[in-house]
């Protein structure tokens, strides 16, 4: 192994390498990884990505953990581009890059939020550029061809339900309407639609199934209101409140798997399937690595991670955590060509009845 030099090891790929030095595969095992590298070193879109050499992240889909965990998978793969994540609540990173659009800066090359109502309006004015991922082939029919220019894709499938501490509440809510019952008043955390798309989805499924009434009821539950969903999650582990609404389902399992002391109910009346979605804005400083990021997404090194972290797949053939599938999971997700302006009057609903 002594003739091995740096400079080939690096060209073989830095885990093929390694692998090779430390014995670790042999035989077909280091045959079929090395023949991998070499499909991956072979693509032009890589090599086009590698030239640009960087990649910027603005995403409001999944939490911290996960999107790192996406991050470094991708460089992991794709060595030469540098990528830097800014990871907030989808509301601040939609501002972010609506107010560098208007001020001519161009510093992301790849959006993730979980508000439709973003990439309607970048649409609208022109600041999305088109691509078709190869691998978005894999994602479930049903979530497939979301737009017909292929300006926005699925880049999380997002389900709210209800979350809670299992060591203060012995019998948790189990609908969105025993949320509404005298014994939770004070006592519920939710984030906020202005903030969080999750959220948006769920007060637009909410206004259909219940009305405005159940807004104002729910707003002299005096719940705290936070932005993002996942502060349901912080307030519920820090004892501020014990049941939280519009929750994510995900993030609360992957909690719990921790040994956290929360975990979820899903609703009778229905589960919220919310779909974080991503595009490329069309003045991105690194296209060519924004498209081999949105083509990374429906791998099945992510499919893995999202596995791993409770979330549901991108891929139909990469099973969710525990079994789970969404045959399993009674759940609602709202439809219709006007749904952005429902989103709109949720949230100026929201404004007026909840806070």
């Amino acid at each position: 192994m002594t003739d091995i030099s740096r400079r080939g090891l690096l060209q073989t790929g830095g885990l093929a390498g390694a692998a090779l030095l430390s014995g670790g595969l042999a035989g077909t095992g280091f045959a079929r990884l090395a023949a991998a590298q070499q499909v991956v070193a072979d693509d032009p879109l890589y090599a086009a990505a590698r030239k640009e050499g960087a990649l910027t992240l603005y995403w409001g889909s999944y939490e911290q953990q996960t999107m790192e965990a996406i991050r470094d998978a991708f460089k992991a793969k794709y060595p030469g581009i540098e990528v830097q994540l800014l990871r907030q609540a989808s509301q601040t990173v939609y501002t972010r890059l609506r107010l560098e659009l208007q001020n001519g800066v161009a510093e992301c090359d790849s959006l993730g939020t979980t508000n439709l109502l973003h990439y309607t309006e970048l649409k609208k004015i022109g600041a999305l550029a088109a691509y078709d991922p190869p691998d978005a082939a894999m994602l479930p029919t049903a979530f497939k061809g979301l737009d017909k220019d292929a300006m926005y894709h699925v880049g999380a499938i997002s389900l709210t339900s209800i979350n809670y501490a299992p060591g203060k509440v012995a019998a948790p809510p189990t609908s969105w309407t025993a949320l509404l019952e005298d014994q939770w008043k004070g006592k519920i955390t939710t984030g906020s639609p202005a903030f969080s798309g999750d959220v948006a989805s769920w007060v637009v499924a909410i206004r259909r199934k219940y009305g405005d009434d159940y807004l104002r009821r729910f707003g002299q539950q005096k719940p705290k209101v936070g932005q993002s969903n996942v502060d349901t999650v912080t307030d519920i582990l820090a004892g501020e409140r014990v049941v939280g609404s519009g929750a994510p389902f995900s993030y609360t399992l992957a909690q719990k798997a921790a040994g956290n002391p929360i975990d979820v109910s899903v609703p009778t009346d229905d589960a919220i399937l919310n779909l974080g979605l991503t595009g490329i804005p069309v003045k991105a400083p690194h296209p060519n690595a924004a498209r081999l990021f949105t083509n990374f997404l429906y791998s099945k090194e992510v499919s893995d991670i999202l596995s791993k972290n409770f979330w549901p797949t991108l891929r139909t053939d990469v099973a969710w955590a525990e079994g789970r599938s969404l045959d399993q999971l009674k759940w609602y997700r709202n439809s219709g060509d006007d749904l952005a302006a429902e989103v709109a009057e949720g949230i100026a609903k929201w404004k007026e009845l909840v806070r």
